[in-house]
């Protein structure tokens, strides 16, 4: 049997910590995007944190990865605790 558990937080200024790391890449956008598996409006929208709903979980640690940085979000149960 499986049982979901649905968590959201706030983390303020992610988004724009996300830019500045995109911009500290040495990567384009177009790279980042297609690795990270997101359009470019998609992004820009995580960027200006005007996503309808929320970033997921995966999709914040595929950007880590993608981007080299560590940004120090940590939900319990997420596989990075």
């Amino acid at each position: 049997m499986r049982i979901r558990q649905v968590k959201e937080v706030e983390i303020e200024g992610l988004g724009e910590r996300i830019k500045q790391a995109r911009l500290n890449s040495t990567k384009s956008l177009e790279q980042i995007c297609e690795e990270v598996e997101v359009s470019r409006t998609y992004w820009y929208d995580i960027e200006k944190e005007t996503l309808k709903g929320a970033l997921s979980v995966e999709n914040l640690r595929k950007i880590e990865e993608v981007l080299g940085v560590d940004f120090g979000v940590s939900l319990k149960g997420d596989s990075n605790d």
